[in-house]
């Protein structure tokens, strides 16, 4: 029996777990610090919609922050995760904000390791895949309310997965799990996915095994699910939020002209791992054919179908099917037909040693510690100032609205819209922002007039009454209000210019 070790190195020694969740805390704060605040547009508006609900101690049913859909119905389906973000940036400004993406992000790769050292598999094997599942998580790391999606989704995981191995009362977690869920962004419907994946898995089982155990599995899981679902209703919109979520995905125009649902780049750096992640799972999955686990390949199959169609989905699949990847690897390292000589034999040998002598440390306090330092260094005022909008936003311009005295209704290009509101609302309602699933498909097209100057544009200007211009330099429509007499332009630099209509016109 393997001996306890003494208390202090039981309490101070980290874990790889510990570790492993320390460097994705710290990957998030200081290794993407510059590319928080500057790879999406979105930020800004979750930011400003959270400080908002705050301040005003409602959640907004109408549209308050554009003057193309001012006072029109509004769904809150993120209302929650915008809260987290709005009040982390009442304590600490963006610095808050970072800590908050990076907690989440930390959180999501700690569960992800616990999964898999709770399905059994050598500490040394989960860190490796837990590695795999960080650097995959990274691709769609930004400090919006998707982050709230990989943290759950990873937890339904944890506990579906604890259920099917026979803790059938770890299902009492997930209800108040999807009630949070519901509540902070609409990936909720993943859970439900996977609820489906693991019903449809208990049931064949028990119908092939008609035992107690298969049959309290499958009864928890059905319950588990009716709640879950009486649980998503629980929010400011109801049922709506069922058809809003959904009929979004119908709305192929504005779909297939958002970045991230496009299919992944395989040329970026980060989404090769993803590239990378599938060629591994296809050879193991062909090495071991009639031996692999269905309710697994399942959820390989119909995850990386969604990673491929959308870019976002990517740490989606990460989190779901990093695991059973990491599973079905143990099991090609255990064949062979001299079990003595095996290298894989060996290595998974000197890896559960090693996993026996780490399971008498506790690991946490010590991860605990690190992140709590690297929390002050990332509020610290020398490095809290480098969390801010760089140069992909109208910084420098927005800063001098006041001094070039423009008012009135502005276009504004669609990824500055968050940024806007988070700068200058309310004195600029915006003409859009990210949230396209609100401002709907005929304003988009409105919008993509404009910018393109396609036939038409100055008539589109005169239907939503537009009196300035926010547009960056390499917009089409820049170089022909550069030819027109009925706008000037009286601010302009690398990033934006700002047109004004001419007066009396």
């Amino acid at each position: 029996m393997q001996s306890e070790a003494p208390w202090p190195a039981r309490w101070l020694l980290p874990t790889l777990g510990a570790m492993l969740t320390a460097a994705a805390y710290a990957f998030s704060l200081f290794f993407r610090e510059g590319s928080l605040f500057n790879g999406d547009g979105d930020v800004g508006r979750h930011i400003r919609v959270g400080t908002e609900i705050l301040a005003s101690r409602s959640i907004p049913r109408v549209d308050l922050f554009s003057h193309t859909m001012e006072g029109q119905p509004f769904i809150p389906y993120e209302w929650l995760s915008e809260v987290w973000f709005g009040g982390a940036h009442q304590l600490a400004g963006l610095a808050g904000v970072a800590v908050l993406t990076a907690a989440l992000f930390a959180g999501a790769v700690g569960l992800v390791y616990l999964t898999m050292v709770r399905l059994g598999l050598p500490r040394i094997l989960a860190l490796i895949f837990g590695f795999v599942g960080l650097v995959m998580q990274a691709i769609h790391l930004l400090p919006r309310p998707h982050m709230f999606t990989t943290l759950f989704a990873a937890a339904f995981c944890l506990v579906l997965l604890e259920a099917r191995r026979g803790a059938v009362r770890w299902l009492y977690a997930l209800p108040p799990i999807m009630l949070v869920w519901a509540n902070a962004h609409g990936g909720f419907l993943i859970g439900f996915i996977l609820l489906f994946l693991f019903l449809g898995d208990a049931a064949l089982r028990a119908r092939r095994d008609p035992d107690c155990a298969a049959g309290r599995l499958l009864r928890g899981l059905v319950a588990s699910g009716a709640i879950c679902f009486g649980a998503s209703l629980l929010t400011p919109a109801g049922w709506a939020l069922w058809a809003h979520t959904i009929g979004y995905l119908r709305l192929e125009y504005l779909v297939d002209n958002t970045d991230e649902y496009r299919s992944p780049d395989f040329h970026d750096a980060l989404i090769k791992s993803f590239l990378g992640a599938l060629l591994f799972g296809t050879c193991v999955l062909a090495w071991l054919r009639s031996r692999v686990d269905m309710l697994g390949l399942a959820c390989f199959v119909l995850f990386a179908a969604f990673a491929l169609h959308s870019t976002r989905n990517i740490p989606i699949f990460a989190v779901v099917a990093v695991p059973w990847m990491a599973l079905w690897t143990r099991d090609v390292l255990e064949q062979t037909e001299d079990s003595t000589e095996s290298r894989g034999r060996r290595f998974l040998t000197w890896a559960r040693e090693l996993s026996r002598a780490e399971a008498g440390l506790m690991g946490w306090p010590v991860g605990l510690a690190v992140c709590l330092v690297l929390t002050f260094l990332a509020l610290s005022p020398a490095r809290a100032a480098r969390y801010a909008f760089g140069d992909r936003f109208p910084v420098a311009a927005v800063d001098q609205l006041d001094r070039l005295g423009v008012e009135g209704r502005v276009y504004n290009e669609f990824t500055w819209g968050g940024y806007l509101l988070y700068a200058a609302w309310p004195d600029v309602p915006v003409f859009i922002d990210g949230q396209t699933d609100f401002y709907g498909v005929e304003l988009v097209k409105d919008y993509d007039g404009i910018r393109y100057a396609q036939p038409g544009w100055k008539d589109l200007l005169a239907r939503h009454r537009i009196d300035w211009m926010l547009v960056p330099p390499e917009a089409p429509i820049s170089a022909v209000l550069a030819e027109t007499s009925d706008w000037r332009r009286v601010y302009g630099d690398s990033t934006a210019f700002v047109y004004v209509r001419r007066d009396g016109e």
